[in-house]
């Protein structure tokens, strides 16, 4: 390796070894909470499938998290045809009113229905990400009906082809900056012409990636009903801002080098990367990863550094096509500093692939719920086709690595084409992916309760009670409930004990005196109407004494009931992460013993000079030429 090479190498690997000791502390000392983002239907009343005797008076949607009632459509068809609007729409937050992560319910009334099949077709936005997400359902009144079942919305066309743009103006400004700094690294100030172009590409990236954020606010804009103000005054705002600063930061800065392309000022590189981390965290907040009530640090980070390195590896081989390639028909000096640039490649090429190993599997755990969810949705084929194409790119770049670090350099402007339009695949992907819903469905994941708790206690007045449900689920339950007076003698013994349910609309059912049974227990039969937080208010009442009332939170389980597994819904959250964890350690073992090995057979300086009494910029000169001259 020439001392041009092994510098390059040198400071890429201590970044990288960094890079891969603070994912490996992220991942495996950090919590792994799923990622939060689109709003899924949890729950319906009528039930999907359901069969009723009469005609309800509203439908509920219960939902993940919170949603916005102005973009939320709701269209009943009945089995003539004719379409039934709900009457009112009414949104209940299960959490403060200002809460974009909690779950919610959407209330529809509805007019009078009669005796038919009815189609429910909705569709809404996340609150938190302005992600669309929609869905179907099917109920009858007193006529059969088959229930719809599992029905995944699509990324929208518009939606994706923004978010492509985007992610190519990105790659282009990350790119072009690094490739930028390969030429300096080579031939100092002796070749500005191509460290201008890079330059050029690198606003003109940045710009892109500025104008098409705008208009994908725009875009979504429109489909939620908000205005402006009141959008970007949200956290959603915030975010969004972070990333436009970062994309308008890189874009001053790359005009700045293209008017003084031998200026390389700390305060430069610091303001590169200050934009590309804004730029990069932004777009992860906006995303996946970066919402929910779930939100995790860590997987926000991981999701940023994911992005960061699939677009820096993107646009070094979109730069080499635009740039280093046709500067090796030039004249021999220019020729000779791409020769030079393209074999620098090797080392942040690398490295950006190893960064975006460890982190995609760490972010699948909290988007793919499981196996048949990877291979039956969308999203998960989607996410599969991304990484055969990746692998096809992987492949394509052994074959042009060889070539150019052999005495005899030379390289196929074909397979670095293909390479290139690959990785603008790999971008389009991406942006299909982070226009979609996730593959977290229930339906593809084992059953598991959302109960929290079996049973619970708590001293009332001088009682102490407790409380349990079976079977948990929505709809039938049976509320058991034990009171045992604390003094003796007993003060008074207990008359009645009356239980009422605090619905998620902060609504509460008529008390039901419970039926008393031995030891103290008392019984009484009552309906949980969906999955979620609840509140179960118990009044115990006594011969001359006041009524002694506690009202006990609850967590409802069920859910939509999972398909039959196929391969296998054994949640995958767990086991992606771990194996993301052990990667990651693996390969910062692989890096830190390359950088070992290159320590070693690094020639060693005496009073800062390198072979034959040379500085090493000398060095690095007479070696671009002889490069020039071997080939």
């Amino acid at each position: 390796m020439a001392p041009v090479g092994r510098r390059v190498a040198k400071r890429a690997a201590r970044l990288i070894a960094i890079a891969i000791a603070m994912a490996v502390g992220l991942i495996v000392l950090g919590p792994a909470a799923p990622a939060g983002a689109h709003a899924f239907l949890s729950d319906s009343n009528p039930a999907d499938g359901a069969v009723l005797t009469s005609a309800p008076a509203d439908l509920r949607l219960q939902f993940s998290e919170s949603v916005v009632l102005e973009a939320t459509r709701i269209d009943i068809v009945d089995s003539l045809g004719r379409h039934h609007s709900p009457t009112a729409l009414h949104l209940v937050r299960s959490g403060p009113a200002d809460s974009t992560e909690e779950p919610a319910q959407v209330i529809a009334d509805l007019p009078r229905l009669g005796q038919s099949a009815y189609r429910v077709s909705w569709q809404t936005l996340s609150s938190d990400d302005l992600h669309r997400t929609s869905g179907l359902l099917v109920f009858g009144i007193n006529q059969p009906v088959k229930a719809a079942g599992f029905v995944e919305p699509k990324p929208r066309a518009e939606e994706a082809a923004l978010r492509w743009l985007l992610f190519l103006g990105l790659a282009a400004a990350i790119g072009a900056q690094l490739t930028s700094w390969l030429y300096r690294r080579v031939d100092g100030d002796a070749n500005g012409r191509a460290r201008r172009r890079c330059q050029r590409l690198s606003a003109s990236g940045a710009a892109l990636a500025a104008l098409v954020a705008v208009g994908l606010l725009v875009d979504q804009l429109v489909g939620s009903g908000s205005s402006v103000g009141r959008l970007l005054l949200q956290s959603y705002g915030a975010r969004w801002m972070l990333r436009e600063v970062g994309l308008i930061l890189l874009v001053a800065v790359a005009i700045r080098g293209i008017h003084s392309p031998a200026a390389a000022s700390v305060v430069r590189r610091l303001l590169v990367w200050v934009g590309v981390a804004c730029a990069c965290i932004g777009s992860a907040l906006l995303g996946h990863a970066g919402s929910g009530r779930d939100f995790a640090p860590t997987r926000a980070l991981a999701d940023a550094s994911h992005l960061a390195a699939a677009a820096a590896w993107s646009g070094l081989l979109i730069t080499a096509v635009l740039i280093v390639v046709p500067a090796l028909r030039n004249g021999s000096g220019g020729a000779a500093s791409s020769r030079a640039v393209l074999r620098g490649f090797r080392v942040p090429a690398a490295a950006c692939v190893s960064v975006m190993i460890v982190t995609g599997i760490y972010l699948a755990s909290g988007l793919v719920g499981s196996v048949d969810a990877a291979l039956f949705t969308f999203y998960g084929r989607t996410l599969l086709l991304k990484l055969g194409v990746v692998a096809v790119i992987a492949v394509l770049g052994l074959v042009n690595t060889r070539p150019l670090h052999s005495r005899r350099f030379s390289i196929s402007r074909r397979t670095v084409l293909a390479e290139a339009g690959l990785a603008m695949v790999v971008l389009a992907l991406a942006a299909v992916l982070t226009s979609g819903q996730p593959a977290r469905e229930p339906q593809f994941v084992a059953a598991r309760t959302l109960a929290t708790v079996g049973i619970v206690d708590s001293g009332v007045a001088d009682l102490q009670e407790s409380l349990a449900i079976r079977p948990n689920q929505p709809g039938r339950n049976v509320v058991v409930v034990e009171v045992f007076n604390t003094r003796r003698p007993e003060p008074a013994p207990v008359r009645r004990v009356l239980v009422s349910i605090v619905g998620l609309d902060s609504r509460q059912t008529a008390p039901v005196a419970a039926a008393k049974l031995a030891d103290g227990r008392w019984s009484v039969a009552a309906n949980l109407d969906s999955p979620g937080r609840t509140q179960i208010r118990v009044t115990v009442q006594r011969v001359g004494l006041p009524d002694a009332t506690h009202a006990y939170p609850w967590v409802v389980g069920g859910g939509p009931t999972p398909l039959p597994a196929t391969l296998s819904n054994a949640p995958l959250a767990g086991p992606l992460a771990v194996t993301a964890g052990i990667l990651a350690a693996l390969l910062a073992m692989a890096w830190a013993a390359a950088f070992w090995r290159w320590r070693r057979r690094r020639p060693h300086h005496i009073g800062g000079t390198g072979r034959d009494g040379q500085a090493p910029e000398h060095i690095a000169r007479r070696d671009v030429a002889q490069a020039g001259i071997r080939s």
